[in-house]
């Protein structure tokens, strides 16, 4: 056994059960099993029969059609959470024996969004909704997600970073695009990637040059260490202290320190120096911790980068003592040299990153703007041509962007698209049925939207209010149908803005309007545009639409 039921449209809620090996006929006419007085549902519609849990929905040559999850279909085999559309009215088979499956809260002020299909789902609960199936109504969820695995990562690598993707990262954002505009957060996503890219690339390339330096530093310091060791062996061996000397070291490039010490770290050259002892600053510590590895045993020579602007190498000078029988370390050279000198200063770095952060913010704003009018072109394409369907001049939408996250969209307007009547009756018949056939396109957008809307006739009588217009504006369909916004007016002040809007859009029916308005301190853009006879002539209807302004 299995259960229809309206999830859309009048008589919301209401169930039928359809029976194994049973038939369950749908129509206009009072013969059949669930009769919809519309006169948008032929006498007699469709007919849904099960046999061997197979369900099977043939149209029976209605003149709107019947549509399959938004598509158009004579004949097709339903499963459990497809949806079928008659007229206005939507149902959705389901299994009361079946338990509910688990589902995603709805996010609030997001209206309907697209089922989204998540890899590695092979197999749904009844019940549930088929990945990638589309738009389901109001509050329908971003996914379907098979209830024995909604909390449990997939084993898959790549299923496993998708799944902790949308599950641990994507919520962020959401909740972020709650209250703030998706231009905002493209931007802000694009100022991370520019800083990002600061630290990513240039930071690098600066250290690695930074450390080049330092390499070339060590190379020269450890040379020059050498030759002060090597020409001042002969007189350390001889006892003769006085000769020694350091030559040119002193005066090089970017040499802080050249000396020749002894163990005691008392300096033998240069002359105007010696006798003291080297006992502060990093070399100091340095001469120390190397005479202990030399007495360790060490016999070469070593550099190191005392602070970020010094490099420091200590050479010793071996002489042979008879007694040991081999060279031994009595003394060292020690050359310091300073970096700053060749390296970037905080300045000059200051100057890089700065152009760096330009150059990229360029082209970061360039890229958004790409971005920006990529993604709404096809949206302004598409609410130009969803106008002039409504309108009744065409029948499809244009579809010419590639965008497959899309395409159900797409699909599903020109479904409903093809609900409205084209015939080549006179036009004093076009004019009592314009109305008629723009309700229930119109109704099926308001059930779909996220943003508030309300028809009204040439009257200016209300047709039909969607729930997020009741919501807004506090007026209720079932005592505003067939009366004038005015008469159900919660303020006076709305009930003068749509005054005045309905007396504008009546003098001049082809021109649409777009205003502000708060309703209890918040912010609304109103759109609004008549419905007159191709061709222009008297006002037949009214369709005025309000959308929250972010920020």
């Amino acid at each position: 056994m299995y259960k229809l039921t309206i999830v859309a449209g009048p008589n919301l809620g209401s169930s039928y059960v359809l029976q194994e090996d049973g038939n369950l006929s749908i129509g206009r006419h009072g013969d059949n099993v669930v009769v919809l007085p519309s006169a948008r549902v032929s006498k007699h519609h469709c007919v849904l029969s099960v046999h061997e849990n197979e369900i099977l929905m043939k149209d029976q040559g209605s003149s709107n059609g019947t549509f399959i999850n938004g598509i158009l279909a004579k004949s097709k085999k339903l499963k459990i959470g497809d949806r079928i559309s008659v007229g206005e009215y939507v149902f959705e088979i389901s299994d009361p024996k079946t338990k509910p499956p688990r589902r995603a809260p709805d996010v609030a002020g997001f209206g309907n969004v697209i089922a989204m299909p998540i890899a590695g789902l092979k197999e749904l609960p009844a019940g549930a909704s088929e990945p990638g199936a589309p738009m389901q109504g109001a509050g329908a969820q971003f996914a379907a997600i098979d209830v024995a695995n909604a909390d449990t990562p997939p084993k898959d690598l790549k299923e496993k970073i998708l799944w902790y993707f949308e599950r641990q990262l994507m919520p962020v954002f959401y909740s972020l695009n709650l209250k703030y505009e998706w231009r905002l957060m493209v931007l802000g996503l694009l100022a991370a990637l520019t800083l990002g890219n600061l630290f990513i690339s240039v930071y690098p390339l600066i250290e690695s040059g930074r450390l080049m330096v330092a390499k070339e530093a060590s190379s020269r310091a450890r040379f020059m260490a050498r030759q002060i060791a090597e020409q001042n062996v002969q007189f350390v061996a001889a006892g003769a202290s006085a000769k020694t000397e350091i030559g040119l070291a002193e005066d090089a490039e970017g040499v802080k320190l050249a000396l020749l010490v002894d163990l005691d770290n008392r300096v033998l050259a240069p002359a105007t120096k010696a006798g003291q002892f080297l006992t502060n600053g990093e070399e100091a510590r340095f001469a120390v911790k190397m005479k202990e590895l030399f007495n360790s045993g060490r016999e070469t020579g070593h550099a190191a980068e005392l602070d970020e602007n010094t490099i420091t190498a200590i050479e010793p000078v071996k002489v042979f003592n008879p007694r040991a029988g081999r060279n031994v370390i009595v003394a060292m050279a020690i050359v310091s040299i300073d970096t700053a000198l060749v390296t970037l200063n905080t300045g000059e770095i200051g100057v890089i990153y700065s152009k760096t952060l330009i150059f990229t913010g360029v082209f970061a704003l360039l890229i958004y703007a790409i971005l920006h009018r990529l993604t709404l072109r096809p949206f302004r394409v598409l609410t130009e041509d969803l106008e002039k369907g409504l309108k009744g001049e065409i029948a499809q939408v244009t579809h010419e962007y590639k965008t497959e996250d899309t395409d159900q969209l797409w699909q599903l307007i020109d479904s409903a698209l093809q609900r409205i009547p084209r015939t080549t009756t006179p036009n004093n018949s076009l004019e009592g049925n314009l109305l008629d056939s723009l309700t229930g396109p119109v109704r099926m957008m308001g059930e779909l939207a996220r943003f508030g809307l309300v028809l009204c006739d040439s009257d200016r009588k209300i047709v039909y209010l969607n729930p997020i217009f009741q919501e807004i504006s506090g007026i209720r369909e079932d005592s505003a149908l067939g009366q004038t916004i005015s008469a159900v007016a919660r303020d006076q002040a709305f009930d003068v803005f749509a005054t005045d809007i309905f007396d504008r859009l009546s003098a001049n029916g082809t021109e649409p309007i777009a205003e502000d308005y708060e309703f209890e301190g918040i912010a609304y853009k109103v759109n609004a545009a008549a419905f007159t006879m191709p061709g222009g002539g008297q006002v037949k209807g009214f369709l005025i639409t309000f959308l929250k302004t972010e920020g």
